[in-house]
């Protein structure tokens, strides 16, 4: 992967904002109810650059990548989970991975939607348009993924995502996404929460889960400074919250030029050879999960051919 350098070759600034993005797991209300938090700020900050994308865009794919770390709270060993969703609307949907050492990756099957909105269409839910929400889960001891499908009734990814939830696996879920912006645009706080029941919790439980929920917004409290532990403690108290874990989000892709070469070696030897011929050069290699760019000059496609 080929990270932009967002803090201007600043090493201590970069590992300190990185430091500081994590994810909080915990239990309350008597174990009836387990959550996460996840603060996300870099990781928005960095997907951001590196796909070049505007604030609607941000925002969008901003809080898919929320709401991949957070999907992961439940999940072991090498598990990954990914969320796609296919639209009519202007950014035409998304892709987003997330594993559970942290690493998010995606992108917007149309990362510029917001130079063909009109005013009219400046809410998520117009953005977004109708289509079906798709979440898939690769168990590391599963030999097939596990996938589920469901329309997207709201507009609204927090909302979809609980729909979800009740009708593909049973389990009441709520979610908080969240990616707030200062008044230049820029992103000053990214976050979000998930809160899940637990079999046997009672109704009125749940009910003051959410309305707890509800009076969050985890963006705009990363903005002024809070962390997600204290986020826990503080807004949960009442149902007397432990901790169980935190470790590392991060914006992280996998891919490499090696790994793009090998892909360029799957082309018919016909195909190496006119590339070799007639290029362009460089030829450009793009990770659409990261926007990476690989570049690869005439001597390195020669190098490809068989003898």
């Amino acid at each position: 992967m080929i990270k932009k350098d967002i803090y201007e070759g600043d090493l201590k600034a970069r590992l300190k904002a990185s430091s500081q993005d994590r994810l909080f797991r915990f239990i309350f209300a008597d174990g009836m109810m387990r959550g996460a938090v996840v603060k996300a700020t870099q990781m928005v900050n960095e997907m951001r650059a590196n796909h070049e994308l505007g604030i609607p865009e941000t925002l969008l794919l901003g809080q898919a990548y929320i709401a991949g770390s957070l999907l992961t709270f439940n999940l072991k060993g090498k598990d990954r989970i990914a969320l796609q969703i296919d639209s009519s609307g202007p950014a035409k949907g998304l892709d987003v991975e997330a594993n559970v050492f942290g690493e998010v990756r995606g992108y917007l099957k149309n990362s510029t939607f917001s130079r063909e909105i009109s005013d009219k269409q400046t809410t998520i839910s117009s953005i977004i348009g109708a289509g079906f929400l798709t979440v898939t889960k690769y168990l590391e001891d599963s030999k097939t993924p596990y996938s589920g499908k469901t329309v997207l009734e709201y507009g609204n990814l927090a909302e979809d995502l609980a729909n979800y939830f009740v009708q593909s696996e049973q389990t009441p879920t709520a979610f908080s996404l969240s990616v707030h912006f200062d008044s230049e645009g820029n992103v000053d706080g990214a976050g979000g929460i998930v809160l899940q029941a637990m079999p046997g919790a009672n109704e009125d439980v749940i009910e003051q889960s959410e309305k707890i929920l509800c009076n969050i917004s985890p963006g705009e409290l990363f903005a002024k400074g809070m962390e997600p532990d204290h986020i826990i403690l503080e807004h949960f108290e009442p149902m007397m919250p432990l901790l169980l874990g935190n470790h590392r989000v991060e914006f992280f892709c996998r891919c490499s030029k090696k790994a793009m070469q090998d892909y360029i070696l799957r082309l018919p030897e016909n195909d190496l050879e006119d590339i070799a011929a007639n290029g362009p050069f460089p030829l450009e290699i793009r990770c659409h999960n990261c926007n990476s760019v690989y570049l690869f000059e005439k001597v390195d496609i020669r190098k490809m051919i068989p003898l």
